[in-house]
């Protein structure tokens, strides 16, 4: 997005003249800002286009539930902004619409959840180029938080007897598992298992 790069540039500007920050570090730190910067956009975007379609509960919790697998298991991200934004109005719309008009089918669920299990168990976390998981001590401690993330929304998807919600649950966690695949990042020309090349 136009604002992005120059709000972070500013942002790393305050503080490469208020800190004694390596060059290195800055670099990072202004990666950093930008991610949020950039995230916060598209999320606006996302979320006022959701509104304007009625779904905006609906898509928040898609986003909600698939944001809380990202954050430990990672994955492929889009090759630019516009890229991804068209991305999320799939992933998140296409699940809204899927779930709406899914009956609750708690073997499905099961069998989705399980698919979605074996994939994190095989694959996450997946790095990217600009943060590779170096450190095998955190892939183990994030490829074990993803699988309790997993755990934990497979019981409140049994728990829950909101046909919707429960299809939302399932259906974002599914699309969190098969963004760590090697497939995934091959779909987006990315290069996979990036710790491995350092």
């Amino acid at each position: 997005m136009i604002l992005s790069k120059p709000l972070s540039e500013k942002c790393t500007k305050f503080i490469k003249n208020n800190t004694s920050a390596s060059t290195e570090d800055l670099e990072k730190i202004h990666y950093g800002i930008l991610v949020i910067f950039l995230t916060i956009f598209k999320s606006i975007i996302l979320f006022a286009t959701a509104y304007f379609l009625g779904i905006l509960g609906y898509a928040l919790t898609a986003f909600l539930v698939f944001a809380a697998l990202r954050i430990f298991a990672s994955g492929v991200h889009a090759n630019s902004t516009f890229q991804c934004i068209i991305i999320n109005y799939i992933l998140f719309f296409g699940n809204v619409y899927l779930s709406r008009n899914i009956q609750r089918n708690l073997l499905l669920v099961s069998i989705l959840f399980l698919i979605s299990f074996a994939l994190i168990l095989l694959y996450a976390p997946a790095d990217t180029e600009e943060r590779p998981l170096i450190s095998l001590k955190l892939r183990k401690s994030l490829k074990i938080k993803s699988i309790i993330v997993i755990i934990a929304f497979y019981i409140l998807a049994l728990l829950l007897h909101n046909n919707i919600y429960t299809n939302l649950i399932t259906f974002s966690i599914l699309e969190g598992a098969l963004v760590v695949t090697p497939i995934a990042y091959r779909l987006f020309g990315k290069k996979y298992a990036n710790y491995k090349n350092l």
